[in-house]
């Protein structure tokens, strides 16, 4: 662990313009910091002779931010995703938080074009805000829920929710799902698709419980392990939560997402907020655990 970032957590980095999208990001932006304790950076991307277009779009959004510390990036650009993974880059981001598609239902998550190529490239974790989510009330961080699935991703997505929980109190509630394809790709039928139910659950929530216990975090945790499809059921679990952490699946190169049908699946279907973790990317969120021991 770097200790200059558990003792100084980066800053949230929000891509803003005039829109409710935009809004619903800093909101949740906002959130965060408050949670974190650390900054906001609010930047706009502006092509060629747009600058002062930029600048004046980052004072009016900048305003109602709550006594949040801020500050306002008016940064030339072609590419959007680019711009703000090159800014987390070089401020070693906490997170960057987008805001959803303009297709998206209210209080669901459509990521739009933005977001979906800052999943493919981020160089910290990203955060998408659900489609109203700057009228919903913007609940404080109470509740954390995190898919776990056995994987490196989802331990790191475990230790991200921890640190965060540490931070702010939350509680955890970690989610193992046993899916009808993890059963039947090899047993199809009788006693056999039985027995391999039978241990693949006995896997599943074992692994989860040791997780748990290595954990050994100073927030009330739980576990729990369903049936189902896995996109369903942390879709389920997102409205009963106020944020919730999924790994990106463990392919492709270091420092990217590859959004596989599950994590597609939640960002279609959840109902919260919903941080994605890069493979390979500065978990911040993790390093936060050690932030408030050492601010206690």
């Amino acid at each position: 662990m770097d200790i200059r970032h558990a003792a100084h957590p980066g800053p949230i980095v929000v891509g803003v313009e005039h829109s409710e999208r935009s809004r619903d990001a800093l909101a949740l932006a906002r959130t965060l910091a408050r949670a974190a304790g650390t900054r906001v950076i609010l930047a706009g991307v502006y092509a060629r002779d747009a600058r002062s277009d930029a600048e004046s779009t980052l004072e009016r959004i900048a305003r109602p931010l709550g006594g949040v510390r801020a500050e306002l990036r008016a940064i030339p650009g072609t590419s959007v995703s680019r711009a703000l993974q090159q800014l987390a880059s070089d401020e070693g981001a906490l997170a960057i938080v987008v805001g959803p598609s303009h297709r998206g239902r209210v209080g669901r998550i459509v990521p739009g074009s933005v977001g979906t190529r800052l999943l493919h490239g981020a160089p910290c974790p990203v955060v998408v805000a659900p489609t109203g989510y700057w009228g919903g009330g913007q609940p404080p961080i109470r509740r954390i829920g995190v898919g776990y699935g056995g994987s490196p991703e989802s331990a790191e997505a475990l230790d991200a929710a921890v640190g965060l929980a540490t931070c702010t109190g939350a509680s955890v509630r970690v989610l193992g799902v046993v899916e009808p394809a993890a059963i039947t790709a090899s047993v199809t039928s009788g006693l056999g698709y039985v027995q391999r139910e039978e241990s693949t659950r006995a896997d599943l929530t074992r692994g989860l419980q040791q997780a748990i216990d290595r954990a050994n975090a100073p927030v009330e945790m739980s576990g729990e392990i369903a049936d189902g499809y896995a996109d369903d059921e942390l879709a389920r679990l997102s409205g009963d939560v106020d944020l919730l952490i999924c790994g990106s699946r463990g392919h492709g190169p270091l420092g990217s997402v590859m959004l596989g049908s599950v994590s597609a699946g939640v960002l279609r279907k959840a109902r919260s907020p919903v941080l994605i973790i890069p493979r390979g990317a500065r978990d911040g969120f993790a390093a936060l655990r050690a932030h408030s021991a050492a601010a206690a």
